[in-house]
C-alpha cells in the first residue's frame, strides 16, 4: 500500500538540508536549524499564463493548501510563514505560470474536501497519488517516495521491519494511507499492516493517531507509542528535528508517486503539469530538490492521474 500518505525512499541518504525548528513538536531537545529557501530564478512564460482559466488571470493569483507539519516537505518558519521543498516547488511553478501562489495552513485529512468545495485551488502537501484519491480529485506526479519506520533512538523495540510492529502502540497522522494501514485489514485492495498481522496469527498494532507530525513525534519521544509509521524523508528528518531522539528503523516499502491535487476535471491540471514539465528541463526542479537533500525521489518526468496501485 501506498504511504500519507506521505512516503520513504530506499536509499534515502542523510538530508543535507537545514530547516528552522518545527513549532510543537514532542518534547525533548530542539534543533534550530537555518534553512532558506531554494536560491531560483524563474520567468513567466505567458503561453502557460494565457491558459489559464480568466478567473484566475484575473485574480492574478491560487490559493494552496497545505499541512506544514511535514518537514523537510512542508513546514512552518520560526517567524511566521511556510518552507520545504513543497513550498519552494510550488512558487517556482507560480512564477512560471505568471500568477502569485497563496499558501493556506489546513488540516491534511480535510484538504481534498476543501478543494473540491472550492475554498483551496490546489494543494501539494506530500499527498500520495493513488487509483482510491484519484476517484475525487485530479493530481499532477512531482516526486517519488514511500513509507518508513521512526523509532526512538537506540531502537529499544529492536524493530527490524512492518512486521515487528504487530502488537505494539503505532502512531501515525490523521488522514495519512499510514493510518489507514493501522485501522483497516484492507486499503486499495492490499492488505494492510494491520491486515497482515492478523492474518499471521499476531496481534494488530494499536493505532495512536495525532492530527499532524508534530503529535506524532511527541507521542513517540514521550513514550506514548512505541513507533510511528510515515514517508521517509519525514521520518528521516524527524530525527533532526528532535536533538537525535528519532532514528529510523526497517526497510523502506511502498514507494509511490507524490501528486499535486487538484479538483476532478480542473484545466489548472494540464497548466501545472506543462509548468512542471519546463521546471524539469531548465533545471530549476533539480535546484530545489538539491536544497532539500532530496535527489533519491526527484523524477524526469511527470503525469496527471500516474497512480501505481
Amino acid at each position: 500500500m501506498s504511504p500519507r500518505t506521505r512516503p520513504v525512499l530506499a536509499g534515502l541518504s542523510i538530508l543535507t538540508a537545514a530547516a528552522l525548528a518545527l513549532t510543537g513538536c514532542g518534547s525533548g531537545k530542539k534543533v534550530n536549524d537555518t534553512a532558506s529557501s531554494a536560491k531560483v530564478s524563474v520567468s513567466k512564460n505567458t503561453s502557460l499564463n494565457s491558459q489559464l482559466p480568466a478567473s484566475v488571470r484575473s485574480r492574478g493569483s491560487l490559493t494552496m493548501a497545505t499541512d506544514p507539519s511535514y518537514a523537510p516537505i512542508e513546514f512552518t518558519k520560526s517567524g511566521g510563514g511556510f518552507q520545504g521543498f513543497d513550498v519552494d516547488l510550488a512558487n517556482a511553478l507560480g512564477k512560471t505560470m505568471g500568477v502569485k501562489i497563496n499558501i493556506k495552513k489546513a488540516q491534511f485529512d480535510g484538504i481534498l474536501s476543501g478543494i473540491n468545495a472550492g475554498r483551496y485551488d490546489f494543494s501539494m502537501s506530500a499527498f500520495t497519488d493513488n487509483t482510491a484519491r484519484e476517484k475525487g480529485n485530479d493530481f499532477v506526479t512531482y516526486f517519488t517516495a514511500g513509507t518508513s519506520i521512526g523509532v526512538k533512538k537506540g531502537n529499544p523495540k529492536k524493530i527490524a521491519s512492518q512486521a515487528d510492529l504487530c502488537g505494539l502502540r503505532v502512531a501515525a497522522e490523521k488522514g495519512t494511507i499510514q493510518a489507514t494501514a493501522l485501522t483497516a485489514t484492507k486499503a486499495e485492495g492490499a492488505i494492510t499492516l494491520k491486515g497482515q498481522c492478523l492474518k499471521d496469527g499476531k496481534k494488530a498494532p494499536t493505532p495512536v493517531l495525532l492530527p499532524d507530525q508534530a503529535g506524532v513525534n511527541s507521542a513517540l519521544v514521550a513514550g506514548r507509542a512505541d513507533a510511528f509509521t510515515g514517508d521517509t524523508p519525514v521520518v528521516a528528518y524527524q530525527g533532526k528535528l528532535e536533538g537525535g531522539q528519532i532514528q529510523l528503523a526497517g526497510k523502506t516499502t511502498d514507494s509511490a508517486p507524490y501528486g499535486i491535487a487538484f479538483k476532478k476535471g480542473s484545466p489548472l491540471a494540464s497548466v501545472f503539469q506543462k509548468a512542471l514539465t519546463q521546471l524539469i528541463a531548465n533545471g530549476t526542479y533539480t535546484k530545489i530538490i538539491n536544497t532539500w537533500g532530496l535527489t533519491s525521489g526527484a523524477v524526469t518526468s511527470t503525469k496527471i492521474n500516474g497512480a501505481t496501485s
